[in-house]
């Protein structure tokens, strides 16, 4: 059953940590919205995907919303509980809950024409249907489990990190082999070998392992000057190079790429361990025969259970694939939410900052407000207008202080849509008017994620 209602509402998808700070903009700028959450809960990932023992690995300034500081008493790195409880206290202090629909899963999203200009049609899974102005999707992208498939089949005991909450899942143990070197991979062969005296990892390259505190700062504070990547670059590897060593001296190989050119591992845990010889590293799989890993290196060791710690694919069920333009499995967006050729629909949060998304979050929740407003009176889809000077793109990992400034600068592009749009006859080119819609590859969705880090 359609519910006209909601015509000139907004859908905000998703109550995690995007998603709310979303809902806290528009409600300071007085946009109507529902925000539908498919869970019983807020919190997202905080609530239902990290295991008991999960700390941030950004620091508690860095995350916390601009608004909404984290309590004095909580330490620099606040634990999985101590996060959730934050994040339910931030829309309770802002009345944010009463406006949040749990279990109300989106199934269905579709333009009501073409373009998207008129409006979104929104069906959740009981089957209700409701047209929206626009919508605003926050569905996260650390849910949809990545496990790479192998010659062979294994036996033993399997589970990807997002189901691993406590040293129990490891199941009968003693033998427990990691797959990805990642921040949550990295933790979990640590409790793992804590748990039964000896875990393996396996990686397919070398990685880049950061840790908490530098020079006693939390190395998420250091993102927060923008400063070139190249000259980042050269001082992170002169700290790294001084507190840790060379990275063959605990049995790893040497990363291909530069530093920050793809996700760090931010843990001194895992090194920690190696050295230990608490946990050792391994290659790449190769294969499987029964209970019997063999590794890219022809070496071969028995498990009893391999943990997943393999990252995730980006994916809106809701959507249909064929609203993006897909490269190396992540969608081509305009300044990383709005989607080429359409209107009224906004990708908020896919993004991966190299520290904590706290001001990020609120900063940019604010400017999609002001875009959402903007898009209003506009005959064409706000993208053709930013798309003419802003290459679509499909990367995730930036910095902060990057992403400030992006933030900054697409404000000032804002106004001046804004300022055409005012002037008498000013509704921006004719809609004969071709956009552009620079892209570096058309290609379709890839599903050959690395793994996570």
């Amino acid at each position: 059953m359609t519910t006209p209602s909601t015509r000139h509402r907004y859908c905000i998808i998703g109550a995690g940590y995007v998603g709310n700070g979303v809902a806290k903009a528009f409600t300071d700028a007085g946009i109507d919205y529902d925000q539908l959450e498919a869970t019983d809960h807020i919190g997202g990932n905080w609530a239902h995907g990290v295991y008991d023992s999960a700390h941030l690995i950004s620091s508690r300034r860095s995350t916390q919303y601009a608004d909404h500081p984290m309590p004095g008493h909580y330490p620099d790195f606040p634990s999985a509980a101590q996060m959730l409880a934050y994040l339910n206290d931030y829309v309770d202090r802002f009345g944010l809950r009463e406006r949040i629909v749990l279990n109300a899963e989106v199934v269905s999203c579709a333009p009501l024409d073409p373009r998207g200009l008129t409006g979104w049609r929104v069906e959740t899974a009981d089957g209700e249907v409701r047209h929206y102005r626009g919508v605003v999707v926050c569905n996260g992208h650390y849910w949809k489990k990545n496990i790479p498939s192998y010659p062979g089949t294994f036996t033993g005991h399997q589970i990807h990190s997002k189901d691993y909450k406590r040293p129990a899942d490891f199941g009968p143990g003693p033998r427990v082999l990691v797959v990805g070197p990642g921040n949550s991979g990295s933790d979990m062969a640590v409790e793992a070998a804590a748990t039964f005296g000896h875990a393996d990892v396996s990686m397919r390259r070398g990685y880049w392992f950061l840790p908490k505190t530098v020079f006693g700062i939390p190395s998420s504070e250091l993102d927060r000057i923008n400063v070139p990547i190249p000259v980042q670059r050269v001082a992170m590897k002169a700290a790294l190079l001084m507190s840790q060593g060379l990275y063959r001296q605990y049995g790893l190989p040497h990363p291909d790429h530069k530093l920050f050119s793809k996700d760090v591992t931010v843990s001194t845990a895992l090194l920690y361990a190696l050295r230990h010889g608490k946990v050792t590293p391994r290659p790449e799989i190769s294969g499987f025969d029964g209970s019997t890993v063999r590794f890219a290196d022809g070496s071969r060791s028995d498990y009893d259970t391999i943990v997943w710690a393999t990252g995730f694919h980006t994916a809106f069920p809701f959507l249909d694939d064929s609203t993006f333009v897909w490269e190396d499995g992540q969608p081509l967006l305009i300044e990383h939410v709005l989607v080429p050729g359409l209107a009224n629909l906004y990708v908020f949060g896919l993004v991966a900052p190299r520290s904590g998304a706290g001001r990020m979050i609120t900063r940019g929740s604010r400017l999609l407000a002001e875009a959402v407003r903007a898009q209003e009176p506009l005959g064409r889809p706000l993208s053709d207008f930013l798309g003419q000077r802003g290459r679509a793109d499909g990367s995730i990992l930036a910095g902060n202080a990057e992403l400030l400034a992006g933030i900054r600068r697409l404000r000032r592009r804002l106004g001046r849509v804004s300022a055409r749009t005012r002037r008498p006859g000013g509704a921006g080119p004719s809609p004969r008017t071709p956009a552009a819609f620079p892209t570096s590859a058309g290609n379709p969705r890839s599903t050959n994620q690395e793994f996570e880090s």
